[in-house]
């Protein structure tokens, strides 16, 4: 049976700038999966095809109570009988004293053709944690093109940013910024000093760095992106924190 049979085509999912993307349950062999799969997809582009492939894994606790988490990403170019693997992502945590987390937000992965040159970029996206409350978490949202090109924005999300305020019966906490500027940081700031000045704010990145030398358009698709999660993430934990209603009478009534 051929390399290619063994895929196992499930459905395509959104995809951008024509990058047409398809999910599959199962990877061909020579690919390494490191921890538990939680997805990969398939597309073409001008190299051939191309297979990409997510997975995480959250430890048991150690005998001294400690845990581990890790994420693991790799692009492969299904290439003849073997396939070959582009780049490979792992990050983790070790020995957290406390709660251990590093999950991918799928939503963050794209794979778009900025240049419109048949040359892809595959971007993922995941959080990363090691807490003992609610609070927000580090971010990171990584653009890889091809082998050795890599543009990170790195900074915190929105989980735990806002909470309900019984006495105001409202959400309270800063809003979701707009700019992540440092000057626009601190100028939200300057508005809710009370919440504290550390930066980056929560839903924010700390810089830009890594796209000083690469094309204008990846910068604009990577703060794009960023702000479209930030909003998703702001939009979902807000609607956790809401206070419920009280029941009324009606409510309370039987058919």
């Amino acid at each position: 049976m051929g390399l290619l049979m063994s895929l196992t085509w499930v459905t395509a999912v959104q995809a951008d700038d024509a990058v047409a993307l398809t999910s599959i349950d199962q990877v061909p062999d020579g690919v390494e999966v490191r921890g538990k799969q939680i997805a990969a997809y398939t597309w073409d582009d001008k190299q051939g095809k191309n297979l990409l492939v997510l997975a995480e894994q959250v430890s048991e606790r150690d005998d001294d109570g400690t845990q581990s988490a890790f994420v693991y990403a790799a692009q492969y170019l299904i290439d003849g009988n073997r396939p070959k693997r582009v780049w490979m992502l792992y990050d983790d945590v070790q020995h957290c004293e406390f709660d251990a987390a590093l999950r991918f937000d799928r939503t963050a992965t794209k794979v778009t053709d900025l240049a419109g040159d048949g040359i892809t970029q595959a971007t993922v996206g995941y959080s990363r944690t090691c807490t003992s409350d609610v609070s927000p978490n580090e971010f990171k949202l990584i653009m890889h093109v091809g082998k050795s090109q890599k543009y990170r924005l790195r900074g915190v999300d929105r989980v735990g940013a806002a909470w309900w305020d019984e006495e105001a019966g409202a959400l309270r906490g800063m809003p979701l910024p707009k700019d992540c500027s440092v000057a626009g940081q601190q100028a939200l700031v300057s508005q809710y000093k009370e919440q504290g000045t550390e930066l980056p704010l929560p839903g924010c990145y700390s810089d830009e760095k890594d796209f000083a030398k690469a094309p204008q358009e990846y910068l604009a698709f990577m703060r794009q992106h960023w702000f479209a999660l930030m909003q998703k993430q702001d939009s979902e934990w807000s609607q956790t924190q809401v206070q419920p209603q009280e029941p009324t009478d009606e409510d309370d009534t039987a058919p």
